[in-house]
């Protein structure tokens, strides 16, 4: 089931589609902002490529959110809960949780959960194998099960009912699983301080890329880690060897991207790679060369280039970023000095 703009039955308000009954399927996927106002049951995965709100109950193999997730009902996953954003929930129960923001909810049962922000559960979170935060777990009640905890701070309204006591409560920064971990418990270290620093100081990419990969749980990270080291190595070819003849606009996209993440923050050696392709194309542009093109693959890598020029375009030549904004809108049939014209209209930026 696909569900967009166009699906028939369905009603808009503030940007967001509303979905009054949700029929059973395999798969689904959202592609704009959806609250659907039923229950959902779908044998394999919900995809939403924005903001997901669900008016009641879910059951489902896999999630994966690119925005906001919200149910006020029972959450149940057999697999994979994925979502970009924040997670607002009443009961949330699967094999592993993850979220770039916070978790908030009533209770949370999985064997990983793990978040950027905060872990809230005003009840109680319940852990399998390990349970971690780059900020602080909060219960109303308590964290219980076989596995581990890591946070800042943890803090609980009852005593911590974990079956390693103390020493179930570890330090984010310096815990290591042991070698029969579960490897769920090895994927939330894909960031760990010492590991980066070495891989940077050899400026070994692609040893870093396979490393991270090797601990990564879900398939969309694996499969990015794997297009991240292709991508670099096809960048770092050109800008050593053949420069001069780069027209494509999207590899420079992607490099931006990369080089502006949190995974390479250190690493001056893919900046440099960024840098240099910024300056070859700052000089296209300048000739008034019209051999530049932006070569896109599917709907999902135009939103992707979409997130990367919003996102760190500031740090791209302005000239580059309007050839590339133009490009990219010219995907929609749109000229982008009438979509810039109505940003300006909204109070709304190109990029941040």
């Amino acid at each position: 089931m696909i569900y967009d703009e166009k699906t028939k039955g369905v009603m808009e308000s503030n940007g967001q589609f509303i979905l009054p009954n949700f029929n059973s399927c395999d798969n689904a996927t959202f592609k704009a902002s959806y609250v659907v106002a039923s229950d959902i049951e779908c044998s394999g995965t919900l995809t939403a490529l924005f903001d997901l709100t669900v008016l009641g109950n879910i059951n489902a193999s896999e999630i994966d959110v690119n925005g906001r997730f919200i149910c006020t009902g029972k959450c149940v996953v057999n697999g994979s809960l994925s979502v970009q954003h924040d997670i607002w929930g009443n009961d949330i129960r699967a094999k592993v949780i993850e979220s770039r923001d916070y978790i908030y909810a009533q209770e949370i049962d999985a064997d990983v959960v793990k978040a950027e922000g905060d872990i809230i559960a005003r009840k109680c979170l319940a852990v399998e194998n390990l349970a971690i935060s780059g900020s602080n777990i909060i219960c109303g009640e308590t964290v219980y099960g076989a596995g581990k905890v890591a946070a800042n701070m943890v803090i609980t309204g009852d005593d911590i009912d974990l079956d390693g006591g103390k020493d179930a409560v570890v330090n984010p920064n310096v815990y290591k699983p042991d070698a029969e971990a579960n490897p769920h418990s090895e994927e939330c270290l894909s960031k760990k301080p010492n590991a980066t620093h070495d891989f940077a100081a050899a400026n070994d990419w692609a040893g870093y890329l396979d490393w991270l990969s090797e601990r990564s749980v879900y398939s969309l990270e694996k499969e990015r880690f794997k297009l991240w080291k292709e991508t670099i190595s096809v960048a770092d070819g050109l800008v050593r060897r053949n420069i001069a003849q780069l027209r494509d606009l999207t590899l420079f996209i992607w490099i931006t991207g990369i080089a502006s993440s949190d995974y390479f923050s250190n690493w001056a050696s893919v900046k440099n790679i960024q840098s240099a392709m910024d300056n070859h194309f700052s000089a296209v542009v300048s000739a008034g060369e019209s051999s530049i093109n932006c070569e896109l693959k599917s709907y999902t890598e135009l939103i992707q280039a979409l997130d990367v020029l919003d996102r760190y375009g500031g740090k791209m030549n302005e000239n580059v970023f309007n050839i590339a904004f133009q490009m990219l809108m010219s995907n929609f049939g749109l000229k982008s000095k009438f979509v810039t014209e109505r940003f300006n209209n909204k109070g709304w930026k190109k990029h941040s």
